[in-house]
């Protein structure tokens, strides 16, 4: 019987998943996690076990298939390390060839790991597969929206595994999007990173030690980097999935490798900018940058995680043009609020919508106490491109009125939040 929404709107695009009892589930993760930590994290290895029985009993349906696995459109370590995973499996079930589909790569340290681990990766739109079972990985369809802007959408999806999502919001935008169903949708997982869920059902296949040092190091970063070396957000799954994949020196070595990466010297350009033109406001900072390259854009997050870093800040907010348009990345922090500490997202949903209406919104962990990460972007105009000339602008100049456009924003973000003052005071108690 095909499962229907309550709202009466037909059948879900997110196929339910049948969960087991508590007994098949330790049954299944004791030997891998050991008894007592598999009773600790039932709900969590309940979805995996649901996962691992939901693509055994499609290996027909694998078996001679290609399979595209699309991460967002910049790949990070956690969208890659769980896409190694997942294609392991697939290939274990008799998938024919697998391709990892990502747009670009930000940052120095994914160049890195792609690089060191011997990664292959495709276009999202001319490298997928025809045909091929469609597959994500650290990110929720539908595509072409939010952190998978610029890929052509599909209609049918075999597998998703993502951490991030809200459900019922993944449910909302596939019917909206023309999403026709999703076979085997794992969406708002309970744990801090999807590379862990994705090695214990690897486990489960018995497939970790075949992966070799490489895979294992894609897989181990992937945890490490999605919850901050293991001190934000982490599960003890992610713990106990890094401990398991590291367990051998040349594994540990590579991701030792990967986490000394270096950056160009651009980025204390940017960092400069931003640390100069910062405007604070109580716990709150806010720094225009300028241009930031595509090649670069990474580090508009990092400038943000070092904004919280500052001793007494609960929200750092970093924003620049990129040849995307508009970004801003939000990082805060939530135990300097005291009471009701889930109210940072409230404050921070309320500013992403002032200043990019009807685009804003979290792309990552919504969740509080404690860290809570997004941002949003918005296109440049017509206008504004002409004006701007972006193919003519140095790393974060002052001209062009790019830096102009940054400042107008956070003043924009300021007024903002003293607005918010004035209509509920109690949600920015502690922030101003």
């Amino acid at each position: 019987m095909t499962a229907r929404n309550g709202n009466g709107q037909g059948p879900r695009v997110l196929q339910p998943v049948r969960v087991p009892g508590a007994h098949v589930v330790v049954s299944r993760f004791g030997r891998i996690l050991g008894k007592r930590r598999a009773k600790e994290n039932l709900a969590i290895l309940a979805q995996a076990h649901a996962a691992y029985m939901g693509l055994k009993r499609s290996a027909a349906a694998i078996r001679g298939r290609g399979a595209n696995i699309f991460t967002q459109w910049v790949g990070d370590p956690d969208a890659l390390g769980s896409a190694v995973l997942l294609r392991a499996i697939l290939i274990e079930l008799g998938a024919k060839e697998v391709r990892i589909l990502t747009g670009s790569l930000g940052h120095p340290q994914n160049r890195n790991l792609v690089a060191r681990c011997g990664i292959e990766l495709h276009d999202p739109n001319t490298g997928r597969l025809p045909r091929g079972l469609h597959c994500m990985v650290d990110s929720s369809p539908p595509l072409g929206m939010s952190n998978t802007g610029g890929v052509d959408p599909v209609r049918d999806f075999f597998f998703v595994a993502d951490h991030h999502a809200d459900p019922a919001e993944v449910e909302e935008n596939c019917r909206a999007r023309g999403v026709r169903r999703v076979k085997l949708a794992f969406v708002g997982i309970p744990v801090g990173s999807t590379s862990a869920f994705m090695a214990v059902i690897a486990e489960a296949f018995g497939l970790l030690e075949g992966l070799g040092p490489a895979g294992r190091a894609a897989a181990a970063l992937g945890v490490y980097t999605d919850t901050s070396a293991l001190l934000h957000g982490a599960t003890p799954l992610d713990f106990k999935m890094f401990e398991l994949l590291t367990a051998d020196e040349e594994t540990t070595d590579i991701v030792d490798d990967l986490r000394d990466y270096r950056v160009p010297p651009e980025w204390y350009l940017y960092r400069a900018a931003a640390f100069k033109n910062q405007q604070v406001t109580g716990a709150v900072r806010i720094a225009p940058i300028g241009f930031v390259r595509e090649e670069h854009r990474d580090v508009i997050a990092e400038i943000a995680n070092e904004l919280l870093r500052v001793d007494g800040t609960s929200i750092g907010v970093a924003i620049a043009v990129t040849e995307r348009g508009t970004e801003v990345s939000v990082r805060a922090d939530s135990r300097l609020l005291g009471h009701d500490q889930p109210r940072i997202v409230r404050v921070i949903d309320y500013l992403l919508e002032v200043a990019f209406p009807g685009v804003s919104g979290f792309k990552y962990e919504r969740r509080p106490p404690h860290r809570v990460e997004g941002g949003a972007c918005v296109p440049l105009s017509a206008e504004q491109e002409e004006r701007f000339h972006l193919d003519q602008v140095a790393p974060s100049a002052e001209g062009n009125g790019l830096l102009g456009h940054c400042r107008e924003l956070a003043k924009t973000l300021v007024a903002a939040l003293r607005d918010l003052k004035v209509a509920k005071p109690e949600d920015v108690a502690g922030l101003l």
